[in-house]
């Protein structure tokens, strides 16, 4: 599991923490953010996070194949999920309705994580790891409880995992959570 992890260009995620994120700091920044032009406009002009600032905090590659994945449907979430995480079906889709929509939850897929490793069925352990990473750091839902399904595509084939550009991955998740969420609308 832990040379799946290193080849995948994950593994310093492994040390990045989000339990110290200032709430109202975060706030001040949607407040701010511009969907428009894609940047923050402060009182001394705009800024904005850019490739290497992602790189620099995250130490994640930048280079290589840039893919994202497309949006799932339930049924589809369902089955990613039985296929690439070895659950049964009927738990799956109880799973996926109780989340409303095509999501995990983390504390879910913990329990699937220890159940695997007790189990030693390691591809599904270093999936099941690398989603709950992946979900809690750089494509952390709003919520910090769920994961999109649609992150499971990217760990169909653990070996190839390691081409991706997770840099740009992780900027253009930000990008477009930061424009969700400055959405008058957005809860």
């Amino acid at each position: 599991m832990e040379s799946w992890v290193s080849r995948s260009g994950l593994s310093s995620l492994q040390r990045t923490s989000l339990n110290k994120i200032d709430t109202n700091l975060v706030s001040a920044f949607v407040e701010r953010w511009h969907l428009e032009t894609s940047s923050f406009h402060m009182p001394f002009g705009e800024m904005s996070i850019t490739l290497d600032d992602v790189a620099c905090l995250f130490h994640l590659p930048i280079r290589g194949i840039f893919w994202s994945p497309r949006d799932v449907i339930e049924e589809v979430a369902v089955e990613l999920v039985v296929d690439y995480l070895g659950v049964s079906h009927g738990q799956a889709q109880s799973h996926v309705r109780s989340c409303r929509g095509s999501y995990y939850k983390l504390e879910w897929l913990y329990d699937l994580f220890v159940h695997h490793r007790v189990a030693s069925s390691w591809a599904y352990v270093t999936r099941t790891y690398i989603l709950m990473l992946v979900g809690s750091t750089i494509f952390a839902y709003k919520t910090f409880t769920l994961v999109e399904a649609r992150y499971l595509l990217l760990f169909t084939d653990l070996d190839g995992c390691s081409g991706y550009s997770w840099g740009a991955a992780a900027l253009v998740t930000l990008y477009r959570y930061l424009g969700d969420a400055s959405m008058y609308s957005c809860k």
